[in-house]
């Protein structure tokens, strides 16, 4: 066929937005490392938070202020809180506009993951609570979460990640592609998934810009600034050392 992947699966853009990560560290370090990522280009900062509720508040506080109002934040707490200090970390959040808060309490909590998502004006995002289509429909009959982030490594492939963002669609629930620590490979992969799903709607793809090591020889997506350029390459469109 000598088609890259993502015509294959009905691309319908070429690039994709991703943000990059902070993770935890002391307040004014995380600020520091904010306007660092600005700097370089990237409009989206994703925030590590879950360890300590009001420094927490105070890590994203310094941040918008290092960051000012331009720049998105969103914040991933990572299975951190119970639902009730979830809750109160978030209602504290909602002055800094931040855009979602992802998994805020753990994967098996999907009552208390609905119960945060309806007691407060942020987008609630299910990350570790949705591994497979069927956990998805679980989250929607549930009412539990506002967004879902796909990850392939979590997902088991393409094929199961294109299924949940079908699934969440047809509920009116927008997705997010998100990555563990991974490299261009997978990275490559979720991003062809990206560009040719349109109810993923955001991206979380920069793992590789955190490794020392690259497998890559040619092809594989490009980072430019905070855009993920996908290769117009036969299939994966990776050509490994």
């Amino acid at each position: 066929i000598n088609k890259p992947l993502y015509d294959l699966l009905g691309g319908y853009v070429h690039d994709v937005l991703t943000d990059c990560t902070i993770g935890i560290k002391k307040p004014e370090e995380m600020a520091r490392d904010a306007r660092a990522i600005v700097e370089k280009g990237f409009s989206t900062i994703k925030v590590k938070i879950g360890i300590d509720a009001k420094e927490d508040i105070e890590r994203v506080r310094m941040i918008r202020e290092n960051v000012g109002d331009d720049t998105i934040i969103r914040v991933d707490a990572n299975q951190g809180y119970d639902a009730k200090t979830a809750i109160r970390v978030t209602q504290g959040l909602e002055r800094y506009d931040i855009q979602l808060v992802e998994q805020p309490v753990p994967a098996w909590d999907i009552e208390g993951l609905a119960m945060v998502r309806h007691a407060v004006n942020v987008p609630i995002m299910a990350d570790e609570s949705v591994h497979t289509p069927q956990d998805a429909v679980q989250i929607i009959r549930r009412d539990a979460a506002d967004m879902i982030n796909i990850k392939l490594m979590k997902a088991g492939g393409i094929f199961r990640g294109k299924q949940i963002a079908t699934i969440a669609e047809a509920a009116g629930i927008p997705c997010m592609i998100g990555c563990m620590l991974e490299t261009r490979v997978s990275i490559t992969a979720a991003a062809q998934l990206a560009v040719s799903t349109r109810n993923i709607r955001e991206a979380d793809l920069d793992a590789p810009l955190f490794l020392k090591e690259d497998p890559v020889k040619e092809g594989g997506v490009q980072y430019e600034k905070g855009t993920l350029k996908i290769p117009n390459l036969p299939g994966l469109g990776v050509v490994l050392k």
